[in-house]
This record gives structure tokens, sequence and C-alpha cells, in this order.
């Protein structure tokens, strides 16, 4: 049996920052983002979130395996200073960002284990109203099917995408089910 764990990445064992930092670096190369698993740029981040309407810095989170004391996955969550369509006046929008799992850990409902966990971090700690997550259509079941996920179409007709394939789903917290992980 695993025993899985989100912590924040600053309260993670140096071992499993290391990891989340090397394989989200390595998932996404030009984001950069790998280095802030570390601790790098914290500082620099928290003076961004300072004046760009959001009223924190993002939150990483590292999925670990207690059993193995290895990093399974890592997320970034984001405070979004853009609350959707139909929110009322002043509901909190957290991002799903960077969520990924290691390529050696795929497989076995991590990936759902990730995307809940972080959801309900997110409301929890962050107070979300709704919890947005952007995503390859490929992954669209996962999330709407397996994570409990609302797909949000398109504002514009013809408007497919915001980057090249990507959807929204999202979690409101008024209606959103954790399934079980």
């Amino acid at each position: 049996m695993v025993s899985l764990a989100l912590v924040r990445a600053e309260d993670a064992p140096k071992r499993c920052r290391i990891e989340a930092a090397t394989f989200n670096q390595d998932e996404w190369p030009e984001r950069n983002e790998g280095p802030g698993f570390l601790g790098i740029g914290a500082a620099a981040e928290r003076r961004e979130a300072s004046t760009s309407g959001r009223s924190r810095p993002p939150e990483r989170l590292i999925l670990v395996d207690g059993d193995a004391d290895a990093a399974v996955g890592s997320v970034i969550i984001s405070e979004s200073a853009h609350p959707p369509r139909g929110a009322p006046r002043g509901t909190v929008n957290c991002v799903l960002n960077s969520l990924v799992v290691a390529p050696e850990m795929r497989g076995g409902g991590r990936g759902k284990a990730l995307a809940v966990l972080a959801t309900r971090w997110a409301m929890e700690h962050m107070n979300a109203g709704v919890v947005t997550a952007w995503c390859l259509k490929p992954l669209l079941g996962l999330y709407v099917d397996a994570c409990g996920f609302e797909y949000e179409p398109p504002a514009r007709v013809g408007f497919d995408d915001d980057d090249g394939g990507d959807v929204c789903c999202r979690a409101w917290a008024d209606r959103w089910r954790a399934p079980p992980t």
C-alpha cells in the first residue's frame, strides 16, 4: 500500500524537492518552474503577486509517497486575478498549473490523486470558490470523469482553445464532490 500525502514544497524532504524540481523541469523546460520547488525565486514571486492583483504567491505542492520517501508528482496552484464567467463577485479562482506525475510513477491513479488533493487543498487553504484546470484535450476525461470537474465550453463561437489545444474545466466549491483517491 502506498502512503500518499500532498505537502508544501518547503515542508517536503530535500530529496522530494529535488525530484519534483527535476521532473517538472524535464516536462516543461520552457517554463523554468523547476527551481521554484527548491525555493529559488520565491522572493520575486512574492513581489510579483503583490503587484499583480493576486493576494498571494503561487503554492508549490508535492505529492509524496511516504513509504518510499519519494516525490510522485507536483503541482503549482496560483490565484488568478480573473474570476471565471458567472462567478459571484469576490470569488477566489485558483488555477492548477504544471500538474505532473513523475514518469516512472505514472499509472495507478496517481494523477487523479494529485488533481483531487490539489483541488481540495486550494479550496481549504486558499479559500478557492473555484479551481480551474487548463488541460490538453486527451486529459479532459481525467479532470471531468475521474476528478469531478465540469467542462467549460469556450466563451466565443469558433474559439477553440487558449494556446494550441488546451481546454478549460472547473471545480466549483459549492457543487464539487471530491471523488475518493
